[in-house]
């Protein structure tokens, strides 16, 4: 059975106001309780979002890693969030609830696909978790099915980022330059505008400290625009882009936690990141300033006479971030 619940988001507009939240009852609540205003108490949540089978496969495959790891420095749930055109998966249920307790939901806004689809499913989740939890200053994860957790303590160590902070952030995650196409004779052409991806901590105040034009577009789009106004937007090294060729390279390093396969097969990147060893460190002898910068050099060429389209726009991105972490370290 299927307990329907009406709750109010606090500060939000009228018309957003009233949600419908499904929550499967008598689940795995050992390390949660209920705060005076009915909350749930909880450090952390995990949100697991799914639309298909494929989907739940590939889930049930990060499960798999995530219970061979010790037990975090943290308390955390997950939080299953079925697309409305699924329905919640035990299988899923039942695999994740062997790590760390577990809730069903079920998206309530009927609005598929891409992106659409998926900003609906992320704005359900936002209201949800502003709804019903008390994170007491912990946050909710948006953890894609192409993002793999890559260290054994991986909550632990974005946990302790997050509160370190001085003033809690609305949300934390990879940072995304501008990426600009650069061609002969011609001006050159915006193709990413700078954001923090939408696989990112979110605190618990998101959804009512989002204005409504906010929900408008793709949800990671336009969210960071009024996150940094507020001084609320915090970029970190812990959750990166990877690809299949680099991410084995990526799970080696130190300041890695969780990789996210940007335009790559999902499948194909599962496979590389879950071959990664999460006890693995960075090689004692770093490749040496003069092979970078020839292979700096090199994928420029291979961007101004070679490579177009989506890969273009991929390597570009992944050159301006390289770039980014350099100029940082040498602050």
């Amino acid at each position: 059975m299927w307990k329907s619940i009406h709750s109010e988001a606090i500060g939000i507009d009228e018309k957003n106001r009233l949600r419908l939240n499904a929550l499967r009852p008598n689940g795995n609540h050992a390390n949660s309780s209920l705060t005076e205003n009915g909350r749930q108490a909880m450090k952390n949540v995990i949100i697991v979002p799914y639309f298909s089978e494929e989907e739940v496969d590939r889930y049930l495959r990060i499960a798999k890693r995530l219970d061979a790891f010790r037990e975090q420095s943290v308390a955390y749930e997950f939080l299953l969030a079925a697309s409305p055109r699924i329905q919640p998966s035990e299988r899923l249920f039942y695999a994740f609830s062997q790590i760390a307790p577990c809730k069903h939901f079920q998206c309530p806004t009927k609005i598929f696909g891409y992106p659409q689809g998926p900003t609906a499913m992320f704005w359900d989740c936002m209201d949800h978790v502003h709804e019903t939890y008390d994170l007491e200053g912990g946050f909710s994860l948006w953890m894609e099915s192409d993002m793999v957790p890559v260290k054994r303590d991986w909550i632990s160590r974005l946990s302790a980022e997050w509160t370190a902070h001085d003033r809690v952030p609305l949300l934390m995650g990879c940072y995304v330059p501008d990426v600009e196409k650069h061609r002969f004779f011609r001006r050159k052409r915006l193709w990413i505008k700078e954001h923090i991806n939408g696989g990112a901590c979110y605190s618990n105040d998101f959804a009512a400290s989002m204005p409504l034009e906010a929900r408008e577009g793709v949800f990671d789009m336009v969210v960071y625009q009024h996150a940094e106004s507020l001084g609320r937007a915090s970029r970190t090294p812990q959750i990166a882009f990877a690809t299949v060729p680099t991410a084995l390279a990526q799970a080696n390093r130190n300041d890695r936690v969780l990789l996210h396969g940007f335009m790559q097969n999902k499948d194909d990147f599962l496979d590389m990141c879950l071959a990664s060893d999460p006890d693995s460190s960075p090689p004692a002898t770093p490749p040496s300033a003069w092979m970078e910068q020839f292979r700096d050099t090199y994928e420029k060429f291979l961007l101004r006479f070679i490579v177009r389209g989506r890969p273009a726009m991929l390597r570009a991105l992944l050159l301006k971030q390289k770039h980014l972490e350099y100029l940082q370290k040498a602050a």
